[in-house]
């Protein structure tokens, strides 16, 4: 049996802690000369490593910037899909309703599988998206530490279909409620609510209960369903309620 080129065991290794979400969209890798030393390899099959991932779209090497992982891993998917719900009604609520049955399975699985690494992080994502969605941030900056904190769930759930599948899902997910950001977190009751939601489901992971975990990530997403077609009833709503004032022009009238 043929023995693999020392560059092609690196770019085999490398290849596989970004199939499975170690190294992350956007990573910097260490610069050469540490990454080498670090590996144990010569700087020359380090580079020939490097360059087999960068064919296949996995990395990408800046002029004087480094080596990153490559962000759009899930564009394939996404960008053709974005551009088919572009125009459809209701294309959040779909997307919402697959999360809902994926996210379910990725708490399961997270409860049984998250290292103690994992378990810290979804600590630390669950701490960050409390303290932002109950500051002043915008609409869509408390959506990116929400999504933070659900993709940590995912990441601790060590399924890599299951992982990139989920960063496509988000892609989309992201480019379809824009529109109700604002009303979705205006509320602080609201969003106290969220935040017990995502506390119990951290808690059940902690736990080690995949059923809980399971459940109540179910339940916050059904929540988030209804809450997000009760802002799009009253958003249309109050559209229809301005553009009936102007038809009759009922201020002037008035």
């Amino acid at each position: 049996m043929q023995r693999l080129k020392l560059s092609d065991q690196i770019a085999e290794q490398l290849e596989g802690m970004i199939a499975d979400g170690t190294l992350k969209p956007g990573e910097r890798l260490p610069a050469e000369r540490q990454l080498s030393e670090r590996l144990g390899i010569s700087r020359p099959s380090l580079r020939e490593a490097i360059q087999k991932l960068a064919s296949k779209g996995l990395l990408s090497t800046r002029q004087g910037g480094g080596t990153f992982v490559t962000e759009s891993l899930a564009s394939s998917f996404s960008d053709p899909l974005l551009a088919l719900l572009k125009d459809q009604p209701d294309a959040e609520f779909d997307t919402l309703e697959v999360r809902k049955e994926l996210e379910g399975v990725a708490a399961f699985n997270a409860a049984q599988r998250a290292t103690d690494v994992d378990r810290e992080r979804i600590w630390s994502r669950f701490n960050e998206m409390a303290e932002v969605q109950r500051s002043h941030a915008s609409g869509f900056d408390k959506l990116k530490v929400d999504a933070r904190f659900h993709m940590a769930i995912i990441e601790s759930a060590h399924n890599i279909v299951l992982l990139h599948f989920m960063h496509a899902v988000q892609d989309v997910l992201e480019n379809t409620v824009s529109l109700y950001l604002d009303q979705f977190y205006a509320n602080p009751k609201f969003v106290a609510q969220l935040c017990e939601q995502h506390k119990d489901m951290v808690t059940a992971i902690m736990d080690r209960d995949p059923v809980a975990a399971r459940d109540r990530s179910k339940h916050h997403l059904e929540f988030a369903y209804e809450s997000f077609r009760e802002f799009q009833n009253q958003a249309r709503l109050a559209r229809n309620a301005k553009l009936y004032s102007s038809i009759y022009d009922i201020k002037r009238a008035e």
